[in-house]
């Protein structure tokens, strides 16, 4: 089943979730053949009304199929890693969290970033850009996402670049360099 995950971490970015919860949107991923999509809103409130009807239950998780979609949606996950290793594509608020739990998947996740423009400072979108120009990622605005998911969803996975794993001693090599332990 190909499924598509959009994650906003615990943010407040309803642009990006009610877009993807849009008709134009759903039909878009649809005839791209995704057959699950799962939406973490975060706080956000959904946009219920405008045609999607979906029963939340107590924790703010629903589900409904629109055409042969499955479309499931959840506040929050205390497996957000599970949820991306169950996912063929991620889509991202720019937080560098969010970012970096994706891009460390081993094999390497699809993953488009977009940042969250109605932020005062730049940095998410500075952390975007520059991990897109370095071949990890790809970025959109969220008015961009109808022209950006067809070539998103078409990436051949296997040319996706790896991202360098966390190497857990940098640091304290660093400090006892410094302090003249070496």
């Amino acid at each position: 089943m190909s499924t598509l995950l959009v994650t906003v971490g615990s943010t407040l970015f309803p642009t990006l979730t009610n877009t993807f919860l849009s008709p134009p949107i759903l039909a878009l991923l649809e005839h791209n053949r995704i057959k699950r999509l799962i939406v973490q809103y975060g706080r956000a409130d959904l946009p219920l009304d405008k045609g999607l009807h979906i029963h939340l239950d107590g924790q703010g998780r629903g589900q409904v199929d629109v055409g042969g979609m499955r479309v499931e949606v959840l506040r929050f996950t205390d497996d957000f890693e599970g949820l991306i290793g169950r996912a063929d594509w991620v889509v991202s608020h720019a937080g560098s969290g969010s970012i970096l739990t994706t891009l460390r998947r081993d094999p390497p996740k699809p993953l488009l970033v977009v940042p969250n423009e109605s932020l005062m400072d730049n940095h998410q979108s500075e952390l975007a850009d520059e991990m897109g120009e370095r071949g990890y990622l790809m970025v959109s605005k969220v008015g961009e996402l109808e022209h950006t998911l067809p070539k998103f969803l078409s990436v051949d996975k296997s040319t996706i670049k790896a991202f360098p794993q966390m190497d857990t001693d940098r640091f304290r090599n660093v400090l006892d360099e410094m302090m003249g332990f070496d």
